[in-house]
């Protein structure tokens, strides 16, 4: 077998796979969160082993998109009671196979990769099924290793490709070549010029309270520094002056920090061919920089939907012509001017907000949906089973016929384990708000 990685499969459309021809072909699914330490290697500081054992169970939320005839690899085999809740809800449940020797803290990709057998019976797929393909959350060299493997046909673009999307500096040169709107401000390679552009930009007539300076890699909100005054500036350069001694060629984005009317997320498909599917915008809800919930579908006052149409086929052609395929995630404004501020960052793969996409197939296309996570330290241990009984209790619980209620759509990232040290027990509890109207599904937020 080559080594060269698997070119993406040119004869299925991954969306329309999730809407009108759910019955065609098979995908191999894998949430392979994390992807950006393969991408960009950075320090890891301090390892909290409660965090990566949620952030790695996160991989549950794949069913949301799954057709029965999918196979979907997890580190670890759900909760049943959770699995007959999501057919109870409509949803499909696809094969799901688990690496043998399976961790809480080894990525998913290199599980895969050490377990020899599931090797096989993914290479024996690929050699008895035409319509085949391997769709990741995002594509590293480990990916890759799998479809050289396996003989899957990946549905993305290479590794190389999705690294250099995933630039937060990069971002901001690929708005500025299409003659997009951007936000104010510089990309900058010294503390100096940091300091610099700060001034600049806290002065008439930018006149901006805060300001944020990004790193180019990490997710979360991790490399975002909210900057709202000089003493914290000078603090933070002293950090930042530290690493470019070490690292020449550091470069940072500073730019004004704007008030905003709306974060919108929205999500584009760039097919093999160069066909751009724009899809699922929502109203992002963030605390300071980290994503918290969606709010969709969502009514606009104008016509912003038109243009974030036109914006994300724009930038979905860019990304096409320089060899990028599969999904991406946009983050952007609209200030309380009524600005769009297309792209704030483009996520050069799924991101969570990519698996909530199609739940209107399921619960329909009508039902206004809130979503929100929340982190739960409890005393004891608490599975699927007992949130579900208790949100039953209080008469929050979905329920098909009623339309309206609280979904709660992971398992395995509840505080279903506890820390020795600490005495109690760590989780994050993903839920979906169904309501038929606004004013319905805010009485349960």
């Amino acid at each position: 077998m080559s080594d060269a990685p698997s070119k993406p499969v040119a004869f299925l459309n991954l969306i329309r796979l999730l809407t009108e021809e759910r019955e065609r072909g098979i995908i191999v699914w894998l949430l392979n969160i994390g992807a950006e330490k393969y991408w960009n290697p950075l320090q890891p500081g301090i390892v909290d082993v409660n965090e990566d054992r949620i952030v790695g169970r996160i991989e549950e939320m794949n069913l949301l998109l799954c057709r029965a005839q999918d196979v979907l690899i997890l580190r670890e085999y759900p909760d049943r009671a959770y699995l007959n809740r999501l057919e109870q809800w409509g949803f499909s449940l696809p094969h799901i196979l688990v690496p043998q020797g399976s961790d809480d803290r080894t990525p998913i990709s290199e599980l895969v990769l050490q377990d020899d057998n599931l090797l096989d019976e993914l290479k024996q797929l690929a050699l008895t099924e035409h319509e085949v393909c391997f769709v990741p959350y995002a594509t590293t060299h480990l990916e890759e290793q799998i479809t050289r493997r396996t003989g899957l046909k990946l549905m993305a673009s290479p590794a190389e490709i999705n690294a250099a999307v995933n630039d937060k500096i990069r971002n901001r040169e690929i708005g500025e070549l299409l003659g997009l709107p951007v936000c104010q401000g510089k990309v900058c390679s010294s503390a100096d010029e940091i300091r610099q552009t700060y001034i600049e930009l806290t002065s008439r007539p930018a006149y901006f309270e805060k300001v944020i300076i990004k790193e180019p890699h990490g997710a979360s909100g991790k490399g975002l520094y909210i900057v709202d005054g000089i003493d914290k500036l000078n603090s933070l350069l002293l950090r930042l002056n530290r690493y470019a001694r070490t690292h020449p060629e550091a470069r940072w984005l500073v730019e004004g920090w704007y008030r905003k009317k709306d974060d919108v997320n929205y999500q584009i498909y760039v097919s093999p061919e160069g066909i751009v599917e724009v899809f699922s915008l929502k109203r992002q809800m963030l605390r300071d920089t980290v994503y918290i919930g969606s709010r969709f579908p969502v009514l606009w006052e104008g016509d912003e939907a038109a243009r974030y149409r036109q914006y994300g086929e724009r930038i979905g052609e860019f990304l096409h012509a320089i060899g990028y395929t599969g999904v991406a995630g946009i983050d952007s404004i609209i200030t309380e001017e009524g600005m769009i501020l297309p792209i704030i960052e483009i996520n050069g793969r799924f991101t969570l907000s990519t698996y909530i996409s199609f739940i209107g197939r399921v619960i329909g296309n009508s039902a206004k949906i809130i979503t929100r996570y929340f982190k739960l330290t409890t005393d004891e241990p608490c599975d699927y089973t007992a949130v579900c009984t208790r949100l039953e209790a209080e008469g929050l619980l979905y329920h098909p016929d009623a339309s309206e209620g609280v979904m709660v759509y992971t398992s395995g990232t509840l505080p279903l384990k506890r820390d020795e040290q600490a005495g109690v027990c760590y989780g994050r509890l993903f839920t979906l708000i169904v309501a038929p109207d606004w004013s319905i599904a805010d009485n349960y937020n």
